[in-house]
């Protein structure tokens, strides 16, 4: 969160569009009732992160988010957590497993 500008714009697909610090978004991730983390992958060769759910057969991927950089600070983020079709309309989804 150190990382985010203070007036960074939020698209969640489907939901919301405006400035980050009048959404709610973390608090959404934190009360989720399942398992998640966040992955570095790419979409069709776009850089994005990934979140993970945890289901009975382990981690897979659940939906991306973009994130816009600017000056070393995050000023915005696409996330399409209610948008499943994203990932299984990809022609190629890469998840960089960490080391």
């Amino acid at each position: 969160r150190e990382l985010i500008a203070a007036d960074a714009r939020l698209v969640v697909a489907d939901r919301f569009v405006g400035r980050l610090a009048d959404s709610g978004y973390f608090g959404v991730y934190e009360r989720m009732p399942v398992s998640w983390r966040l992955a570095v992958g790419e979409v069709d060769g776009k850089l994005v992160v990934i979140v993970q759910h945890q289901d009975a057969e382990g981690r897979g991927p659940r939906t991306p988010a973009l994130l816009r950089i600017s000056d070393g600070r995050i000023v915005g983020i696409t996330d399409y957590f209610h948008c499943p079709w994203v990932l299984s309309a990809a022609e190629a989804l890469l998840i960089h497993r960490s080391s």
